[in-house]
């Protein structure tokens, strides 16, 4: 009877106070609540899945006696958990540390743990020990702080003592809010220090459009368990809270109600008691012996505009605890009992209603326009940004500032109590003056605009105006409107990477390819992008912009020539190529400039240069080298239409694929010439090998050049064969005529270095103290018929 009356008296003084005490609420036109018209037939936990609430219009944001309306437009508010911390938990229904509509089992439960199940979007405190009072919250961010209920009388606006005691009937309506349930077992189980303090994840709000100033309303932050030991003796307490930590940058928060245990520091909530505990006020009662007087319950403002809020969760210890959280079943007075410990807290928001709004977001649009819409990329939502300094400037149908706000760290801006007329909203670094010309359009260096949403209307985001310019469409506001989804787009630009070879002197027909392969090695197109590849790497399947072509050779993409500007799509480098042509003579290096070209469609604003270079001018134009194969004689020709200062032409030869080059011979240059030069040589060739051929073009300075390499194989039949070929240290020869056959082995000079005779039989000569290069070897039977064949050595 004596608490029936105290709660009595609580209503007739709150009715008395929000009568003559509604000035200290400066907004007129109610508040946006959760209520348990919010959301339909939410079922119990224990639950994982995200709570999607729908926010209630409080036109006289009263305590009690309340209806509550429809809002247009709808604002949704959904609750959701990351980043979880302990999982794979085996409580029953409950597998991690943190869910929805649970609580702590009894102290008589069975052997099993197993949480209790509560309703996960319910009354607010319903089912707490001493629950919240009305007068421990504000809802309305506009109203003035109230100091610590305990001392000082009551906040308004909330009504969460509804269901205690029945006094709201008929069309009345009162306050609900999300359950949320930590549980201690996993600090039990991991024998985590009773003082200590321990992270558990996120609690995530998601907001359906940006809002202004929210104030969050928690009740019941702390909790405690009692038991009675096996054979008797004192019961034992210990005591534990949750604690939330804002994660949101460039925020502050504002104590606005509560009890003496909320305790609002910086961006954090937390329990200031020292035995903190499951009840909200003290009404001089005990369960157990014990007060259960120790929560944290009230309201706080977030002072900044918001689409996401996520709070970090604590869970907190107390040295004043008998025990470290729990017990085992063991300890526990009666084997039958094993129950599931915890704190089960209340969270909630309300904000001012709006009157006529507009806002919207910053999207950071990695794939620009290409899917229509700046909102996402690939059908994957993007995120959002302030690209580290952004305004909106308000714009009226003259292009004069009429308001000003920053972009949000988060992304988002709202423009609020906005008179009707017609505005556009620009979005740039420069904050606007009040009554001035809007100030120039511009990003942030690095930063490019893919486009403007045309969508003022909730969820109708796909689309642009028309226009990529900073700057949306015109918007028309009425009374009572509220505009939302008016977007931007941004995206930061790709980087190109420099690169600059080195070569050996080339000659008129040189083609290179700029695909890291080969004797050279060619650096491959490389670049990064924030949005694409954010660490810096070749461009194999991007798109490419060639800039600047070179002014004197050709570039080829595919076999056929870049022109300027050219954007190749899924650039594969190994079609890129640069052919060295008559205009490339008198030159010592050829150049082209290209860009990394983004999935939005942006090229990296300043081209980077691709350069190849080389020691000298090209001394020789070579029209033409070629090799062809007849019997096993490769036929070697080539064609100078111009020589300068040329001393000689080596013709080289390899038989391993390239890897290692020998020199068959050296042909004396003309010199200097103007006209057209011919050159031969022939190389005879054995069966079983393929002969790459290539000449280098040796300057009277010692520089040097190399042409084009050719292949040929032989396609005859010879009587004799050398193996191998190259050689290290003995090679064969199959086919000797019976009897003896003079060996005999000269340099490229004519020297004799190996002169033996050896029979069929045998067929081994040892070449090993020979140095590397190239060889002739001589046969004669003992006929006098003789065979002249070439090796390699190595």
């Amino acid at each position: 009877m004596m608490k029936k009356f105290i709660n009595s008296a609580k209503y007739m003084a709150l009715g008395i106070f929000c009568t003559l005490g509604l000035a200290v609420v400066a907004q007129t036109n109610g508040t946006l609540e959760m209520t348990s018209l919010s959301s339909n037939n939410v079922p119990q936990g224990p639950s994982l899945a995200p709570v999607v609430v729908d926010f209630r219009h409080d036109i006289q944001n009263l305590t009690f006696g309340t209806v509550f309306q429809q809002n247009t437009p709808q604002l949704l508010m959904t609750t959701n958990f990351r980043n979880q911390q302990y999982t794979g938990l085996t409580l029953g229904d409950m597998t991690t540390g943190m869910t929805f509509g649970a609580g702590t089992s009894s102290s008589t439960g069975g052997i099993v743990q197993e949480p209790l199940p509560y309703y996960i979007y319910t009354a607010f405190g319903a089912t707490l020990v001493q629950p919240p009072q009305n007068g421990m919250f504000i809802t309305s961010p506009s109203a003035t702080p109230v100091a610590n209920y305990q001392a000082n009388g009551f906040g308004v606006g909330m009504d969460p003592e509804a269901t205690q005691n029945g006094t709201d009937g008929g069309n009345f309506d009162y306050n609900f809010g999300m359950a949320v349930y930590t549980t201690v077992e996993p600090l039990f189980r991991n024998g985590s220090a009773k003082d200590g303090r321990f992270y558990y994840g996120d609690l995530v709000f998601t907001f359906s459009r940006p809002v202004i100033n929210p104030v969050l309303h928690v009740g019941g932050l702390g909790g405690s368990y009692t038991f009675q030991p096996i054979g008797g003796g004192p019961r034992q307490i210990s005591y534990f809270t949750s604690e939330l930590e804002l994660q949101n940058s460039g925020v502050t928060s504002t104590f606005m109600a509560g009890n003496e245990n909320l305790n609002v520091s910086g961006n954090n909530i937390l329990n200031s008691s020292t035995n903190p505990n499951g009840g909200s006020y003290d009404d001089g009662t005990t369960l157990n012996g014990f007060s259960t007087y120790g929560a944290a319950t009230g309201s706080v403002r977030l002072n900044g505009t918001f689409t996401e809020i996520v709070y970090k969760v604590y869970v907190k210890g107390s040295p004043n605890s008998d025990f470290n959280f729990s017990k085992d079943q063991a300890d526990i007075l009666g084997a039958d009992r094993n129950p599931v410990n915890g704190d089960l807290f209340y969270v909630a928001f309300s904000l001012d209603k709006p009157t006529q709004q507009i806002s919207g977001s910053v999207f950071n649009d990695a794939d620009g326009l290409t899917d229509n819409n700046i909102n996402t990329s690939a059908a994957v939502a993007n995120p959002k940004t302030n690209a580290g300094g952004l305004f909106a400037n308000l714009l009226n149908s003259a292009g004069d500032v009429v308001a000003v706000t920053a972009v949000s760290p988060e992304g988002v801006y709202l423009f609020d109590n906005v008179t009707p007329g017609t505005y556009t909203v620009q979005l740039t670094t420069n904050a606007g003056t009040v009554g001035s010309v809007a100030p120039a359009t511009q990003l942030p260096t690095g930063w490019a605009n893919t486009g403007e949403n045309g969508s003022t209307s909730p969820g109708n985001v796909a689309g642009d105006d028309g226009t990529i310019d900073g700057q949306s469409a015109q918007i028309v506001v009425s009374l009572t409107d509220v505009k939302a989804e008016v977007n931007f787009g941004i995206e930061r630009l790709p980087e190109s990477v420099d690169f600059t070879t080195i070569v050996p002197k080339p000659v008129v027909g040189t083609v290179y390819t700029l695909n890291n392969t080969g004797p050279n090695l060619f650096p491959i197109l490389s670049g990064s992008d924030p949005e694409d590849m954010p660490t810096s790497g070749i461009l194999t399947g991007k798109s490419v912009q060639i800039s600047t072509l070179p002014t004197n050779s050709t570039l080829r993409y595919n076999g056929v020539a870049v022109t300027t500007g050219q954007i190749i799509e899924n650039f594969d480098p190994s079609l890129l190529q640069i052919l060295i042509t008559s205009s490339t003579v008198g030159s010592t290096s050829t150049e082209f400039t290209y860009a990394y070209v983004d999935a939005a469609g942006k090229p990296d604003p300043v081209p980077n240069t691709y350069t190849i270079d080389w020691q000298g001018v090209l001394p020789v134009t070579l029209s033409s080298f070629t090799a062809n194969g007849i019997n096993c004689t490769a036929v070697l020709n080539f064609k100078t239409t111009s020589e300068l200062n040329t001393d000689r032409f080596e013709i080289e030869v390899s038989t391993n694929a390239g890897n290692v080059y020998a020199k068959a011979t050296s042909i004396t240059a003309a010199g200097n010439s103007t006209t057209e030069r011919n050159y031969s040589y022939n190389f005879a060739m054995q069966t079983g090998y393929t002969y790459l051929f290539r000449l280098k073009l040796v300057d009277k300075d010692g520089n040097f050049s190399y042409s084009n390499v050719q292949k040929v194989s032989c396609d005859g039949k010879i009587l004799i064969t050398l193996s191998p070929n190259p050689v290290k240290g003995q090679f064969f020869l199959q086919g000797l005529s019976t009897g003896k056959n003079i060996i005999a082995v000269y340099t490229a000079s004519g020297q004799r270095v190996v002169n033996e005779i050896i029979s069929a039989q045998q067929g081994y000569v040892d070449v090993s103290t020979l140095k590397a290069g190239m060889y002739l070897v001589r046969i004669v039977d003992q006929d006098g018929k003789a065979t002249s064949l070439q090796i390699i050595k190595d």
